[in-house]
């Protein structure tokens, strides 16, 4: 009578999978605030912010490779994802910032008046509208990857630079 395997201990790799997973999840639920409504995507998008930090600390150590070998050589592949990740980084900090001083919901929750600021609507409709493209294309560089994953492998050798 065989004994059934013992479950493998999850990895760091399958940390980072379910991780990315929710994130995405996360991130779909503010793409439509039109469906949602407004005090629901603004408090979907505040709660965002902790796991896109911990998504930057789980990837730090090959943000901070990568950062260091691009002014060297570097292949084209990880150049290109460095520099969509830098876009990503600086279009999620755009995204919030804007979101937050146009707030409806979540900044007079906290006692803070509304600001009507054409300035900042349009800066958060615009970065909205790249975002997403944006996205499509990381989860499009990191594909192997992510196949990888949903079919039960545990390297990060799939991906460009070795990173998701």
């Amino acid at each position: 009578m065989n004994s059934p395997a013992a479950p493998t201990p999850p990895t760091r790799d399958h940390f980072k999978f379910r991780w990315d997973v929710l994130l995405l999840a996360v991130f779909l639920a503010t793409c439509a605030p039109s469906v949602t409504g407004i005090p629901v995507h603004e408090w979907v998008s505040v709660a965002i912010v902790p796991i896109v930090a911990i998504h930057l600390a789980v990837n730090w150590n090959w943000i901070i490779d990568v950062t260091r070998r691009s002014l060297g050589r570097l292949q084209g592949e990880v150049r290109f994802n460095h520099v969509l990740d830098g876009l990503l980084f600086v279009g999620f900090a755009l995204l919030m910032v804007s979101g937050i001083l146009i707030s409806e919901s979540f900044l007079p929750s906290l006692g803070f008046a509304r600001r009507t600021d054409p300035y900042w609507n349009n800066l958060h409709n615009t970065t909205a509208n790249i975002f997403p493209s944006l996205i499509g294309i990381h989860l499009a560089m990191h594909w192997r990857w992510i196949v990888g994953k949903l079919r039960g492998r545990t390297t990060a050798a799939e991906t460009p630079g070795g990173a998701p």
